[in-house]
């Protein structure tokens, strides 16, 4: 293995230290990756501490990494929260609820991320949108304008979900 040759050497060297840092492992995940042949990376993280830091001993566990391609689904389920009562609509969690969903389940899954879905989320902007009087919702921009003003696709580490976010919500508006 080593450092490699060229001059991307010393950051690769760089990056499988980070890994092994880690401790990465990987395994199935949920039957529906096993039988699609899905390998599922962990991470292991430390838990178990009391608020006061000494009421319970720490432990480890492992927490699934958030995979980019998979931000989109995974913020979606964490932020659309199905109603206990039947015929009730869903609720669209907030930013603090959502990522609190997300960090007890994924790793490595950024705020930014979460911020940026909510940004554009048509149900949560109509919400916010409400005028004075709180009776009906103002006017607001077509979702495929809202998004693309808001999302800074020079992002890299989120750019393929923000693109696929974009993709949904073109799809959405064509139906």
């Amino acid at each position: 293995t080593g450092s490699g040759g060229g001059s991307g050497g010393g950051e690769k060297g760089k990056f499988q230290f980070w890994v092994r840092s880690k401790g990465f492992r990987l395994g199935n995940g949920t039957r529906e990756a096993t039988k699609m042949g899905q390998v599922v990376v962990y991470v292991p993280v430390k838990t178990g501490t009391g608020a006061d830091g000494l009421s319970e001993p720490e432990g480890i566990s492992l927490k699934r990494v958030a995979v980019v391609e998979d931000f989109f689904d995974i913020i979606y389920s964490m932020h659309v929260e199905s109603s206990s009562e039947p015929g009730k609509a869903p609720k669209h969690a907030g930013q603090k609820k959502t990522y609190r969903a997300i960090a007890e389940t994924y790793a490595f899954l950024p705020r930014e991320a979460v911020t940026r879905f909510l940004m554009s989320c048509t149900e949560c902007q109509k919400r916010m949108h409400f005028n004075s009087n709180g009776l009906e919702p103002k006017e607001s921009e077509p979702p495929s304008s809202l998004v693309s003003g808001i999302i800074d696709y020079n992002m890299p580490l989120t750019s393929t979900y923000l693109k696929q976010m974009k993709l949904r919500v073109m799809n959405s508006q064509e139906q």
